[in-house]
């Protein structure tokens, strides 16, 4: 069976980036990965529902998680809380869309790759591609930044479809990535601590 090579969507206007969206979200459950530009670092996303997906999110990233989640919106990432605190919920709409990635206890039912000691690592990206992307995907993308162990980060493009051609099966253009990582706040009932600025 001859390998597909990766494509690109190029940002144009609201509509090619919903469709775009679309085709990405069809790849990710027939088991690919998408190489993408979020807000803060670029990224790649596998399909929560996709085991094939997940094993190439762990192939690329060479370890087994925890990954990050990303959701479409607040009411999604809340659905996730095993308890809503109104501490969470007021850090939530403080920050989201936005920058910051929340840690807190969640519910079962998502893959393993997704939990570290009972807690999921949660975003509601700033970007609006990012989000599209989720929506078409049921809600959540599992996700990491677009770099491999020890290797320096790529951006999705011509040149990192060339090199992870085997693993990656569309990269998504668009805005550019602000290149800075993510503030990631622990959120424990009615307390909450930064871990990174």
């Amino acid at each position: 069976m001859r390998r597909q090579r990766p494509f690109f969507l190029r940002r144009k206007s609201p509509t090619c980036e919903k469709l775009a969206a679309l085709r990405a979200a069809t790849l990710l459950r027939q088991g690919g990965l998408i190489a993408h530009h979020a807000a803060t670092l670029a990224g790649v996303v596998a399909h929560p529902g996709s085991r094939r997906s997940i094993e190439k999110l762990h192939q690329f990233k060479q370890r087994t998680g925890p990954f990050l989640l990303l959701a479409d919106s607040m009411a999604t990432a809340m659905s996730l809380s095993r308890y809503c605190s109104p501490e969470l919920r007021r850090r939530a709409r403080a920050a989201w869309p936005g920058p910051v990635t929340m840690v807190f206890v969640g519910k079962p039912g998502l893959p393993a790759c997704c939990y570290q000691h009972g807690k999921l690592a949660v975003r509601v990206d700033a970007s609006l591609q990012t989000r599209q992307l989720a929506a078409a995907c049921g809600g959540l993308v599992v996700s990491s930044s677009l770099n491999r162990r020890g290797a320096a980060s790529l951006q999705p493009g011509l040149k990192c479809s060339m090199r992870m051609h085997r693993l990656l099966r569309m990269c998504l253009t668009g805005a550019p990535s602000s290149g800075k990582a993510s503030s990631i706040m622990r959120v424990w009932r009615n307390n909450s601590t930064i871990i990174r600025r």
